[in-house]
């Protein structure tokens, strides 16, 4: 038994020992408007590993009828495979993915190609169990963030496993959670659809002025090189709810499009049939 106090404007995580856990909310009769907010997960195949946090680490999965685990390799890993491992361990998203070397260790998934919208990994595209050509032994590590989760304690690293940690590779950080692509026959193109910081009500962005430049920024955010094209007047199909941004003047070199000139925040003088789109660069990844 544990009890948590006075922790306003927190997020906790709260770990069960055992396959089932209670939870009991008590006031102590005093008046608040704030309210709480949970969500939990159970997802005993996926969990990561390493010694910063339960939020970040190497993924590993383990076989339905296995307790032996298993890496995911690097290779085509992207910030939208990161998200569905992280909305499986009751995250909202991913903050960003890592590529990291280990001398051995089992790789079980490869070459994966996740929409994004996924509930779990096991349903996204990948070469197959245990098929995998993980040149220099590269696999995938992700950043979890703005969760609410109770979790159980599978998700927390053991001092028993057979990875042994070399070097870092390379680590970025991406902001994948205010900004997507919808409507494309690839998660690299589809329309460009954002969002404020303190809503998830998605809006899209006009073509006035959208060009290369503006392009270029939407997909690096996305983890993408550069862009390749911009296909506007709603190319990609028509967006609903608000017309966020308009007018934008990108340099071409920012880390992000809200870092960009525009018009302001829903100041607009377009419909939704001048919708922006992009198609972003694949083949060569920012990562490896």
């Amino acid at each position: 038994m544990s009890r948590l106090t006075d922790y306003r404007w927190q997020i906790i995580p709260i770990i069960s020992t055992s396959n089932t856990l209670f939870l009991r909310f008590t006031s102590d009769e005093s008046e608040s408007r704030q309210g709480f907010q949970f969500s939990y997960t159970n997802s005993s195949r996926i969990r990561l590993v390493g010694p910063d946090g339960p939020n970040e680490g190497r993924v590993e999965v383990r076989p339905a009828d296995s307790w032996t685990w298993g890496g995911v390799c690097a290779k085509h890993f992207d910030i939208r495979d990161a998200d569905v491992v992280c909305r499986m361990l009751g995250y909202n998203w991913a903050n960003g993915f890592l590529v990291r070397k280990y001398v051995q260790g089992l790789a079980y998934m490869a070459d994966l190609r996740c929409d994004g919208n996924e509930s779990s990994l096991f349903n996204c595209s990948y070469a197959g169990w245990g098929i995998h050509d993980c040149r220099y032994r590269r696999y995938a590590s992700v950043v979890c963030g703005n969760f609410y989760a109770i979790y159980n304690t599978y998700y927390i690293a053991s001092s028993h496993f057979n990875f042994h940690y070399v070097h870092m590779c390379v680590m970025i950080y991406l902001d994948p959670s205010r900004i997507r692509l919808i409507g494309g026959s690839g998660p690299n193109e589809g329309r460009v659809e954002v969002r404020p910081e303190d809503s998830m009500n998605w809006g899209t962005v006009c073509h006035n002025r959208f060009n290369m430049d503006d392009a270029d920024v939407v997909c690096r955010m996305l983890g993408y090189p550069n862009a390749t094209q911009v296909r506007n007047d709603a190319y990609f199909g028509q967006g609903t709810g608000p017309i966020y941004m308009d007018d934008l003047r990108c340099d071409g070199n920012e880390t992000s499009l809200f870092s960009c000139s525009y018009a302001g925040w829903t100041i607009n003088d377009c419909d939704h049939g001048q919708d922006a789109g992009v198609v972003c660069r694949t083949g060569t990844s920012i990562l490896l």
